[in-house]
This record gives C-alpha cells, structure tokens and sequence, in this order.
C-alpha cells in the first residue's frame, strides 16, 4: 500500500503541475492578444475629411440709378442720368411727354408760316452732391427723321410750364417744365438729346 501511494501522489502532483502551467500559458497568451495590435481592423488610409468652408451669400446690389444710363437710347417715360463737368454733378433726366404742334400763349410769339412749335415736358433731378445750376434750354436738341437739328424758343404754350431761364437744384431736388422748339410743319420729330449745359455728352430719347 506504501508503494502504490507514492506512485498516486507524484501522478496527483504532476496533474496540478500541468494544470497550473496550462492555466499560466492561457494567462500569457491572453496578455499577447490585448498587447498585439488589432490585425483584424485595417488602419484607416483614407486622406481626412475636407473642411467645408461655409461662404456667406453675395447680396446683390441693385441700383437705385434711373435703369437707363448716359450713352444709351431711351423711350418716352424713361429716365436718363446725365453728369455735368464738375465732379459731383449728376441729373436723372425724365422725358415725360411729348407735346406736338403746342400752343403759344403769347400773341406776339407765334410760329411763322410753314413751322409750328413741338414741346418736351422733362423732370430734372439733382441726383448728384452739387448744387446743379443750368439755363436747361440751352441743353437741348430736337432732331427729326431726316436728321436736321432745330432751335428753341422762348415762346410759352398753354400745354406747360417753361423752365424760365435758368434754375438752381439743390441735391434731391426737382423741377420740372416745358422746352419748345420751332419745327418745319412737315418735319416728324424723331430724337431729342438734353444735357447739362455745355457738356458734350448727352442722353438720347426716341420719339417716334
């Protein structure tokens, strides 16, 4: 019975021996497996995500000029800004009407035989920041469908008001009136070009 114990207590004790090593070498192989980098995700190669830069919209800017500008061809009821020489000169000119074959009433300021008068009504507004000055007569051209220019008069008609002589327009201020011009009887008004007084460059406006 002796030696058949001895036998059993080296088996039992290499038993626990081989336990203990089988749980030591899970203990270390667990360790290897939290230490290893993860093999199984592959690492992120994809370049980083661009910024997105948010831009604030434009506000568009819309201008508070008469839609016509100088150098282009208007209608009647249309606007045009015309500048002067000085800087900081600046009318919106607006031909209102068109008065055909007017009427003096002066008795002594009547159309000789073979014409008759032709009136333009316009506003005049100092859109500028200077003080406009003109005589606007003097800055006016009526041109027919032949294309000969006519003259202006001083005769008043019953139809408007005429500008009288020359005004003084503080900045967004107005005046309007009346420029007559004497016309041949069978010549068709086609054109009329204002400026301010002896500045070359004018606004244009079609009659016809």
């Amino acid at each position: 019975m002796l030696v058949i114990g001895i036998p059993l207590l080296l088996l039992g004790s290499c038993v626990a021996t081989v336990t203990a090593l089988g749980s030591n070498t899970t203990t270390i192989a667990d360790e290897r497996l939290r230490s290893a980098p993860d093999q199984a995700q592959p690492a992120d190669t994809s370049a980083p995500a661009a910024t997105t830069q948010t831009t604030q919209p434009t506000e568009v800017q819309q201008s508070q000029e008469p839609p016509t500008e100088q150098g282009q061809v208007a209608k009647v009821g249309e606007t045009i800004t015309v500048k002067g020489r000085e800087p900081g000169v600046q009318v919106a000119v607006t031909l209102n009407r068109v008065i055909d074959n007017a009427t003096s009433n002066n008795q002594f300021l009547q159309p000789d035989a073979g014409t008759r008068y032709v009136a333009v009504e316009l506003t005049l507004k100092n859109v500028g920041q200077q003080v406009y000055t003109d005589s606007p007569m003097f800055g006016a051209d009526l041109i027919d469908a032949e294309g000969q220019q006519h003259r202006t008069t001083l005769a008043p008609i019953t139809e408007g008001v005429s500008f009288s002589g020359s005004i003084t327009v503080s900045p967004g201020d107005s005046r309007k009136g009346v420029i007559v011009f004497t016309v041949p009887s069978s010549a068709k008004p086609a054109k009329l070009q204002f400026g301010v007084m002896f500045q070359q460059q004018k606004g244009e406006w079609q009659l016809d």
